[in-house]
């Protein structure tokens, strides 16, 4: 759910790459995660667990979570911080926590708060 709407998202390189592969495996696997959140909410199953194996025996479809394509990766943005001592590399997750001013990250080295410096890189992940 991404603002309040459900969103199915798919990776167009493994479509590109091996359609036959994917299609239409994954998209019923998104469908399977649809259901079951429809049906149990978000927060009340495990993304993979046996509700989401049930659907996907239903829809006639194994239900695997991964495959066998080889993608080159996606990309995703490191922020840096930093400290009295020394640069911090921080991922998306921490970084949005800081943002929010919900969590307070202090270096283990100095001890002193660290701060955004307002740049970040890109990460092949």
């Amino acid at each position: 759910m991404i603002n309040g709407k459900e969103i199915l998202r798919f990776n167009a390189e493994a479509f590109r790459v091996d359609w036959q592969a994917h299609f239409p495996a994954t998209v019923a696997h998104e469908v399977a995660h649809s259901i079951v959140y429809r049906r149990f909410g978000l927060k009340s199953v495990r993304p993979h667990g046996p509700e989401w194996r049930d659907v996907m025996k239903t829809l006639g479809f194994p239900p695997d979570v991964t495959h066998r394509t080889p993608l080159t990766g996606r990309r995703s943005r490191i922020y840096l911080y930093r400290c009295a001592c020394q640069e911090h590399r921080l991922g998306p997750r921490r970084h949005s926590l800081l943002q929010k001013g919900s969590h307070r990250y202090r270096c283990s080295c100095c001890g002193t708060p660290l701060s955004f410096l307002d740049r970040f890189e890109w990460r092949k992940q």
